[in-house]
């Protein structure tokens, strides 16, 4: 069973194509997993970097934030990460992700042997030693820098203030698989388009709308094995909008996502959060036809800003999965 979640995890080494990186495309946050990972326009948030490294603008605080996962009880799974922001609206961010699965069975082809004497030698000893086990160990560091510009749109009869976070990644992947090792360099480029309703219409409280564009694997990551294969992960063109809406007279917020993947054109990504007087965070998405959810909660500590529990579930073809990720800003 193992051996079948190493395949689906992670790239063969005889294969290539768009799920050389799908260990990345978990999530790195139960926040983000809960919303689907529909996060492509979602400003201010520290773990959307995988699918835009625009995302991590805006955030104005030290943040560090942790997520752990035990797939299917068969595959260990973190994210982990730190933005610092710095003057003139410029951020970085440093993450580590991986995915660990261990005591895979090397189970060795007995039919292929030409006699029955040495079917029968080599089943005897499995039969006394066991099988041969190796581990499959893939993760990914990646350094996120973002920059907010600011301007006025010209529309020829008005002007319309805007906010565009531009950002990108750089990030290093590595792989072992038995007695084979991986290593390659991606690089992904993001913004986000964000304006104010409300300078629009002339309208008070109608809320912010953003587009999001990210390039990743920006003329394809190549990963270089040490049998001399090459695994090429393509170019990903990866868009989508949200739409932000202050509920004055309940004290919360409601945010709407979607987002396309021109890997996975059937796979529109789909979520909706609800905050509640800041503390209280509920969450719902679809993600490839499955549902996802989940819900958070937040609150101040001494000398910290702000700490926040998540909590999402998610569908899958092997089974539900539970996951639970932390958020501190300080």
């Amino acid at each position: 069973m193992k051996l079948i979640i190493s395949i689906i995890f992670t790239s063969c080494l005889f294969a290539t194509g768009k799920y050389g990186d799908s260990f990345l495309r978990i999530g790195s946050s139960a926040r983000d997993i809960g919303l689907g990972q529909a996060i492509v326009a979602d400003m201010a948030n520290p773990s959307g970097f995988n699918v835009s490294p625009a995302t991590i603008a805006n955030i104005n605080t030290r943040t560090f934030y942790l997520l752990l996962i035990n797939q299917y009880g068969l595959a260990e799974y973190y994210s982990s990460g730190i933005i610092l922001p710095f003057k003139n609206e410029q951020f970085l961010s440093i993450n580590i992700s991986g995915i660990i699965i261990d005591n895979i069975k090397l189970r060795p082809d007995i039919g292929n042997l030409s006699t029955q004497e040495a079917r029968r030698d080599m089943a005897r000893g499995l039969f006394a030693n066991g099988y041969e086990n190796f581990d499959n160990i893939e993760f990914a560091l990646t350094s996120t820098f973002a920059k907010v510009k600011k301007g006025t749109l010209n529309m020829g009869f008005n002007y319309y203030p805007y906010e565009m976070p531009l950002g990108a990644n750089i990030k290093m992947i590595r792989k072992k698989l038995h007695n084979n090792e991986a290593f390659g360099i991606g690089l992904d480029l993001g913004g986000i388009f964000a304006i104010r309703l409300s300078e629009v219409f002339n309208y008070d409280n109608l809320g912010k709308l953003s587009f999001g564009l990210s390039i990743n694997n920006l003329n394809n990551t190549h990963l270089f094995w040490s049998n001399k294969i090459k695994d090429i992960i393509p170019t990903q063109l990866i868009s989508g909008f949200s739409y932000h809406h202050s509920l004055d007279a309940i004290h919360s917020d409601i945010l709407f996502l979607v987002q396309n993947n021109n890997l996975f054109p059937k796979e529109r990504q789909y979520g909706i959060e609800l905050t509640i007087i800041k503390k209280l965070f509920l969450r719902i998405g679809s993600r490839a036809g499955f549902n996802q959810g989940g819900l958070g909660f937040s609150t101040k500590l001494e000398k910290i800003k702000n700490i926040r529990l998540d909590y999402s579930f998610g569908g899958h073809d092997l089974g539900d999965a539970h996951r639970i990720g932390f958020e501190i800003r300080f």
